[in-house]
């Protein structure tokens, strides 16, 4: 499996087999059916992770702390921290990444919004940067390697492997009763070389016409 190499999350996305096919996919109630291939996703990813470096100013090894709901920014930005060098946390962050319009006072550490509209629209609140973030570049500017991210790939892996998924699986998620995780939504179909649905209406009828071979519970 791609993932027992030691290679960081910018070198997995990289080498995805098939990029043109679905990665993420998201279908809620409120915003449809949204896809993304891994192309999409990489160069969203990219921006992001450029963003970390050239607009927050994040050097590799912050602790940062994505708080975007489950949405498909959420992957993107959990990703372009990771590319950028950073460490995903779920608290205490040094750099906290927000929906945009959703304020969050603090001393302890940077808060930074982001637009959560389904097309990535900015939304031109106070404090907002996605119109600089869709400025930067598609590609990775900074080409480091992270050895250490090898770490988190290989729990990535084993977490997947005690919840049944595959190689190649189309993982569903249920994100009305899923508590997100730094694992999903983006690093458990990149480990395994699959894709993801995410939905809070995930039904049998949905499940078969979305593909799903493996419900996430």
């Amino acid at each position: 499996m791609e993932s027992q190499k030691v290679r960081d999350i910018w070198q997995l996305l990289n080498n995805f087999p098939d990029p043109q096919r679905p990665f993420i996919t998201t279908n809620f109630t409120d915003t449809g059916r949204i896809e993304l291939s891994v192309t999409t996703f990489l160069n969203g990813a990219a921006k992001s992770a450029n963003a970390f470096r050239d607009v927050i100013d994040a050097e590799p090894g912050t602790d940062v702390q994505v708080d975007l709901g489950w949405t498909w920014q959420q992957a993107v930005w959990q990703a372009g921290a990771l590319i950028s060098g950073n460490h995903l946390v779920t608290q205490n962050p040094e750099v906290m990444i927000i929906p945009a319009g959703q304020p969050r006072q603090t001393d302890s550490f940077e808060v930074f919004g982001i637009s959560t509209d389904g097309w990535g629209r900015p939304q031109g609140c106070e404090g907002e940067i996605t119109a600089e973030v869709l400025g930067q570049p598609d590609g990775w500017m900074y080409p480091e390697f992270f050895a250490w991210q090898q770490e988190i790939v290989e729990s990535a892996r084993q977490w997947g492997l005690q919840k049944g998924v595959s190689v190649s699986a189309r993982i569903g998620i249920d994100t009305s009763n899923t508590e997100p995780n730094i694992f999903i939504p983006f690093l458990l179909p990149l480990v395994f070389s699959g894709s993801v649905v995410l939905s809070d209406n995930l039904n049998e009828h949905l499940i078969e016409q979305e593909q799903i071979t493996c419900v996430l519970a």
